[in-house]
């Protein structure tokens, strides 16, 4: 009997996920977002002209009551390519989920921090960036190739008890579902069949998700 099939994610959609503007705008009358590409996608750059950097406003509500909002919101945009939440479009990048989680959460970010890099600084310049451990609401980076930098950034949805994370992260395709096992990157399943990682087709090969982990961060 052939072992369970393992999902194939095609790379390219995970890192093109990450290439759109991020910048958030507010439409005056915004229909939901379409779960198709469809005409009139924001100009790279659209969006209000970039400031000097600013504080991120302090979170106005309990943490854990953050961590859910942030989940929620992100989860409510499965299948969707561009980020809009409560009326405000944050464009179609992986950041751009992240940034719309984090303000419906009440703790929004920096505009400085519009892209994967500069997320990672950001936690890093906390000590809020890890190799272990993820919690829900924790922001995961993503290499494009293994041993690479951090090129995609998504938010933890939930943890298992075996450690495999269900990450939600935006693709060409939209919003999706990744798992991925950072204490057992090499494998796709474990010996009982469980899905661990999501397989990724890097380049003309297939690479395991938990070996594209650059950090998880804390930032709630």
């Amino acid at each position: 009997m052939s072992p369970p099939r393992t999902l194939l994610l095609a790379l390219p959609l995970l890192a093109a996920g990450c290439a759109g503007g991020n910048h958030a705008v507010r439409s005056a009358t915004l229909p939901p977002p379409a779960t198709e590409s469809r005409a009139g996608t924001r100009e790279p750059g659209a969006g209000p002209a970039p400031g000097p950097p600013r504080r991120p406003q302090a979170r106005s509500v309990p943490r854990d009551l953050a961590v859910r909002r942030a989940i929620d919101a992100a989860q409510g945009l499965v299948g969707r390519r561009e980020i809009v939440v409560s009326g405000v479009s944050y464009g179609d990048g992986c950041a751009a989920l992240v940034r719309a989680a984090f303000a419906e959460a009440g703790a929004p970010l920096p505009h400085a921090a519009s892209d994967a890099p500069a997320l990672l600084s950001l936690a890093r310049a906390q000590g809020a960036a890890r190799r272990y451990k993820p919690a829900p609401g924790d922001l995961v980076f993503l290499a494009d190739r293994p041993g690479g930098p951090a090129e995609h950034v998504g938010l933890v949805a939930s943890v298992g008890e075996d450690g495999t994370a269900l990450v939600l992260h935006h693709t060409d395709r939209g919003v999706a579902r990744l798992r991925l096992n950072a204490a057992q990157p090499w494998k796709a399943r474990s010996e009982a069949g469980k899905a661990l990682n999501d397989v990724l087709l890097v380049g003309a090969g297939r690479v395991t998700a938990g070996r594209l982990l650059v950090a998880w961060a804390t930032l709630l």
